[in-house]
């Protein structure tokens, strides 16, 4: 007798269809494994509490730069956008991993799916706010460049509100009887791809003006310190983008039900975002110099004037 025939655990056949990625018609079958899908709830389970573990580890490792690059100064807007990037993780992920292991009724799934996914929102669009700000400041907080900031920020923005509204109303339930968490929720539409493509548009400028800087700035002075600073900062941004490319490809090649890099994308941008920062008080502090960013007379970004 095959494994298929063998397997008692009640299943989904889904009728997908590559080309609209939609689920045109779905129906319990009494003899399908879960493995026939991959098991969706322990893939987002497992990616979830990945995620933790990332956030956790993270935190243990920088916990003192964290003091002395930011506790041990004067709190400041820039410290109240530091700890919204660095501690709201903490607070929609590990809902995330309590609603995959509770048993929810359908609507419950769906309230929780819709609350986390506002939060998560938020918390990327914040980080990508405060990257802007170190653009900005690299820039010598240039007026053109900033209103062209806000201009792309609120372009990105109200899209993404709208597309992700217009997702949140298209997932339905279908998740097979008397299994627990909320992991089985498809969606009608793959609209939400362009949310990640509008972030990638928007990390894309980013990583342009950063480079652009860096090449100015480069053929002046090749100081150790501005060199790194630079060329993490590329780094890091680098590695933003190629999760917002994942996610892209993900939702494209993949059915809805896979749809499971969302998660890891918040995390990332919420450590990066930290490190940046960690990274540019640590060399502010070792190089005695002028730090504007984090006081408030001169608002949250950070801004280094450089030898021109």
């Amino acid at each position: 007798m095959s494994d298929f025939s063998r397997s008692r655990r009640p299943g989904f056949l889904c009728f997908f269809s590559p080309r609209f990625y939609k689920f045109h018609s779905c129906r319990l079958h009494p003899h399908a494994p879960m493995s026939a899908l991959g098991d969706p709830q322990t893939l987002l389970l497992g990616t979830l509490l990945s995620c933790l573990t990332i956030l956790i580890y993270d935190w243990i490792c920088t916990l003192d730069q964290e003091i002395t690059y930011v506790w041990s100064r004067p709190l400041s807007t820039g410290t109240v956008l530091f700890a919204l990037n660095r501690y709201s993780p903490f607070i929609d992920i590990s809902a995330a991993v309590s609603a995959s292991l509770e048993h929810l009724s359908s609507e419950q799934c769906l309230t929780r799916y819709t609350i986390y996914s506002w939060f998560s929102i938020v918390g990327i669009f914040l980080s990508e706010v405060i990257l802007m700000l170190r653009t900005w400041a690299l820039w010598g907080r240039r007026r053109s460049l900033l209103i062209g900031l806000i201009i792309l920020a609120i372009c990105t923005l109200i899209p993404i509100i709208v597309i992700t509204e217009l997702e949140i109303k298209s997932l339905i339930d279908i998740s097979p009887f008397g299994l627990a968490g909320c992991s089985w929720l498809g969606n009608a539409k793959s609209i939400i791809i362009f949310s990640y493509v509008l972030i990638m548009i928007l990390e894309s400028t980013i990583v342009i003006l950063t480079a652009l800087k860096a090449y100015r700035d480069l053929r002046y002075s090749r100081l150790p310190w501005l060199v790194q600073l630079y060329r993490d900062g590329m780094l890091f941004y680098v590695y933003l983008l190629m999760i917002s490319l994942a996610n892209v490809l993900v939702i494209a090649l993949a059915p809805p039900l896979f749809s499971w890099l969302f998660s890891p994308q918040r995390v990332l941008h919420s450590v990066l975002c930290t490190r940046v920062l960690f990274h540019i008080r640590r060399t502010l502090f070792r190089e005695s110099i002028v730090d504007l960013g984090f006081d408030d007379s001169h608002g949250p970004a950070d801004a280094i004037t450089f030898p021109q």
